[in-house]
């Protein structure tokens, strides 16, 4: 069923096809006029700006003791 909110309300395009006292279900349907478009992504721009550590792949020791990973 399709209806419209008008003042704070869902108003049915067709009421009368729902019995009073009805349990009904509403979901929100945008349309795609009002979506805004998407920006697109553009690669590279952290180019330059992030540094990977050389210790990265290295489980700091007091972690490695936390999770008893220790030999």
């Amino acid at each position: 069923m399709t209806g419209h909110v008008q003042n704070g309300v869902v108003i049915l395009d067709d009421p009368n096809q729902l019995p009073e006292g009805a349990v009904v279900r509403i979901e929100l349907v945008v349309s795609p006029a009002n979506v805004p478009p998407a920006r697109r992504r553009l690669g590279g721009v952290w180019k330059g700006q992030v540094r990977i550590a050389d210790d990265f792949d290295e489980l700091p020791e007091e972690l490695r003791d936390a999770f008893e990973m220790n030999p």
